[in-house]
């Protein structure tokens, strides 16, 4: 009985904090400065801290914990960026949450969300509707366009989010869906987009809906190890990618041909030293904290080689995960979540779940311990654990 009750104490901090990282980010999302964010980052990972604590883990979990809390907790005395250490402390208290629950909460809050600030900025109470102004896009930047961003402040950042819900609504109900849900999807994507002007979040939104869609109807292709595998090359392929960019900037003839179409993202990242690569350092410098859109390249500029590493090794083990547990809808979102990161910082961010891959690594990280028998405890066990 006591057992149950501190597990139930656990559960309640952490859904707790669940919902109010959800709500911050929907306030960033929004045109409100939220005042106690960072107090409110700092409850969070407190609440994180309390559900591990009334978790009973296995000796080689309670490792894997202290191990990236330690890369984690570097990390943050070199450049002071927390949320390294919020990160792991919300995928460690993952253990024994659902993960389709944690899905369809995030789902929900975050469309009622958005629908909230629809309507608010529509009928001109809160928000920006649309925005008329120069947006720098192709070879003529002084053109000035008039995009709907629907009362997030950006056109991207609708389309993101929308193409952020439906790779939930995808994950969550590919198993029934008929044919014409997946044309729903895709329409509803077009409809945004034809206001939005948001090339990238449209049409990467539709290589998800597309793949989810196939690997749906063609059983020997989802079981085959070929896509899982491409699906890593691809990971690994745009990491190194990107590296190259940041290196070259556009002084490589096919580099400079490649970020033509991704609007001059490596260019722009390229005029900060210290986003190079050959400027990487194991950990960040608290130096390097300006912003720009090209993720994968901000992700070692702002946290570091060793960080850097760990959220791409992370990704490949989701692809593992998803082969062995079949599970094939998740090699096509992080695929697709990896594209997207190409020319957007969306998953980059102090915002931990504006990137729903950390809601899978919770639920996935302790799978291979899982099973095996070995006794679990709570850290006050610490004896029985190391002799266990």
């Amino acid at each position: 009985m006591k057992s149950e009750k501190i597990e139930k104490i656990g559960s309640v901090c952490f859904w707790l904090a669940f919902v109010i990282e959800l709500l911050i980010v929907m306030v960033d999302k929004s045109a409100y400065i939220n005042p106690v964010e960072g107090q409110l980052f700092r409850l969070t990972f407190l609440l994180c801290c309390m559900k591990i604590a009334a978790t009973k883990y296995s000796r080689d979990e309670w490792l894997c914990i202290l191990l990236f809390g330690a890369v984690a907790f570097v990390s943050y005395l070199v450049n002071d960026r927390d949320e390294t250490v919020r990160i792991v402390a919300f995928i460690a208290a993952c253990k024994g949450v659902d993960l389709k629950k944690m899905l369809r909460v995030t789902f929900w809050i975050t469309l009622t969300g958005s629908v909230i600030l629809f309507v608010l900025s529509g009928i001109g109470v809160f928000g920006d509707f649309k925005i008329t102004a120069n947006f720098g896009r192709g070879e003529y930047p002084s053109i000035i366009e008039t995009r709907y961003c629907f009362g997030m402040g950006h056109p991207n950042a609708f389309q993101c989010m929308l193409f952020m819900m439906i790779t939930l609504c995808l994950y969550l109900n590919v198993e029934k869906m008929k044919w014409y849900h997946f044309l729903l999807l895709e329409f509803i994507n077009y409809l945004s987009y034809r206001y939005t002007d948001s090339n990238t979040g449209f049409l990467v939104c539709t290589a998800v809906i597309v793949g989810v869609m196939l690997l749906k109807y063609c059983k020997p292709l989802r079981t085959s190890k070929t896509i899982y595998l491409l699906g890593a090359l691809f990971v690994i392929g745009i990491v190194l990618f990107s590296a190259v960019g940041s290196h070259t900037g556009i002084e490589n003839k096919l580099i400079d041909r490649l970020d033509t179409i991704l609007n001059g993202r490596f260019k722009f990242a390229h005029r900060i030293e210290a986003a190079r690569l050959e400027n990487w350092l194991p950990f960040a410098s608290a130096a390097n904290t300006e912003y720009f859109d090209a993720g994968f390249i901000k992700l070692f500029y702002w946290y570091g080689i060793i960080p850097g590493i760990l959220y791409v090794l992370m990704n490949l083990y989701l692809i593992y995960q998803s082969f062995k547990k079949e599970d094939y809808t998740i090699v096509v979102i992080v695929a697709g979540y990896t594209l997207f990161t190409i020319m957007e910082a969306h998953l980059i961010s102090f915002y931990i779940l504006r990137n729903y891959l950390f809601i899978f690594m919770g639920y996935y990280w302790y799978q291979p311990f899982a099973g095996k028998g070995r006794f679990e405890g709570y850290f006050w066990q610490a004896k029985k654990l190391l002799t266990g």
